[in-house]
């Protein structure tokens, strides 16, 4: 009898693991959950950057929205982590290759970066060249217009590019492609997966040079940068390069790479996934406040200084760090154990429901801003309109 517990309760190795062996315990929270998550976070992302300009103009919202605003910036730093795991379950569930969110997150990326260059130069740029004397100094007057507004000399915009390049470096590491790259050939399509890391640390770089006041970027490449924190992206790059090793590791024993997708699908590897994503999120947390520490000792001139600088010195060197994206993710501690409840192997039962989240947000985020901007006119330090002389003033002009 005791032997026949022990057998049971014998530890099933990774090689030796499938279906019909599998556990039962299948956490309660899917992708479609994530996504959900994901989109709150954008929407209250629009919502902070609606009070910060705000808080530019009036000093009692300011004043008011400060703690508010604070506690927006470390929920929406999680919109990315949610939105990148949900895209996570749909590739280890076969529901949704490679290609489609490639080509759909690509052009959303390619889409909100144009619609931004079209938006400030004809209108934004464009509108003002028309009002003014000597239009051709519009576009280095808001420049440092902007420059002195943000702080930062930047401003993160499109998550897509995130999007993108997790996915891109999914692809070029598991792609198993029939055509090109077949064979010995395959190693150049691994080699390849450098490309978006080195994307990723150029951004860095850039941002980093900007909030220092070392380089100015023109408005328009403000959609090319990465947004969320670079802790986000390093988390991402240890989900998918665990999982390469571990197929690697179940071919090893003489299964063969269907075997691993078959496996791929059991409760077993989903709590597995579950319990190292929580280690890793905790892991990642921890050393995204040591490379804040580290940026602010590379953003002052010295050690001395940064000692001497007193606590609103330190705050100066801490927003350089936070403004490249360190520090944003600590709050990644926070969702580790939400990661306990989660299994990539749960299916939704209505899928419909996750082609209307981002439909819904963003008719949200359309709405929030209008509604932001009608708002904001309230607080313009401008001189009001005396709206009969302006009626006055348009009857004067001649209609032919």
């Amino acid at each position: 009898m005791a032997k026949e517990k022990a057998a049971k309760k014998k530890r099933v190795r990774l090689h030796e693991a499938s279906a019909e062996n599998d556990i039962k315990y299948r956490g309660p929270l899917s992708y479609q959950h994530f996504q959900f998550f994901g989109w709150l976070c954008i929407v209250l992302s629009v919502v902070m950057i609606l009070l910060k300009l705000g808080s530019k103009a009036d000093e009692g919202l300011a004043r008011d929205a400060a703690a508010f605003v604070t506690v927006l910036e470390y929920i929406t730093s999680l919109s990315l982590p949610f939105l990148l795991i949900a895209n996570f379950s749909k590739i280890l569930n076969n529901s949704e290759g490679y290609k489609k969110q490639l080509i759909r997150n690509g052009a959303a990326a390619a889409g909100i970066g144009l619609a931004a260059w079209l938006f400030f130069s004809r209108y934004v740029v464009g509108a003002a060249g028309k009002l003014v004397e000597d239009p051709e100094n519009v576009l280095p007057v808001m420049t440092a217009l902007f420059r002195g507004f943000s702080g930062s000399g930047f401003m993160a915009i499109n998550l897509f590019v995130d999007l993108f390049l997790c996915t891109l470096f999914m692809f070029f590491l598991n792609a198993r492609p029939k055509r090109v790259f077949t064979g010995k050939k395959v190693l150049i399509l691994r080699v390849l997966a450098l490309l978006p890391i080195a994307y990723e640390i150029a951004s860095i770089v850039i941002k980093f040079k900007a909030a220092m006041g070392e380089i100015t970027l023109p408005i328009w490449s403000f959609s090319l940068l990465t947004v969320k924190p670079p802790m986000t992206f390093v988390v991402f790059v240890l989900l998918a390069t665990h999982m390469k090793t571990r197929e690697l590791r179940f071919c090893r024993h003489g299964r063969t790479h269907e075997e691993y997708q078959a496996f791929l699908q059991t409760n077993r590897n989903s709590r597995h996934f579950s319990v190292y994503l929580a280690v890793v999120l905790v892991l990642a947390a921890a050393v995204d406040f040591i490379m804040m520490v580290v940026m602010m000792f590379l953003a002052a001139p010295s050690v001395e200084a940064l000692a001497n600088a007193g606590t609103e010195g330190m705050m100066q060197f801490a927003q350089v760090a936070m403004d490249v994206g360190f520090g944003g993710s600590v709050m990644l501690i926070v969702v580790a154990p939400i990661m306990l409840l989660y299994s990539y192997t749960r299916i939704p039962k209505n899928k419909m429901i996750s082609t209307l989240i981002p439909a819904a947000g963003i008719v949200l985020i359309i709405l929030i801003v209008i509604e932001g901007i009608y708002q904001m006119l309230g607080y313009l330090p401008v001189e009001k309109i005396n709206i009969r002389q302006t009626v006055e003033l348009l009857q004067q002009i001649p209609l032919q």
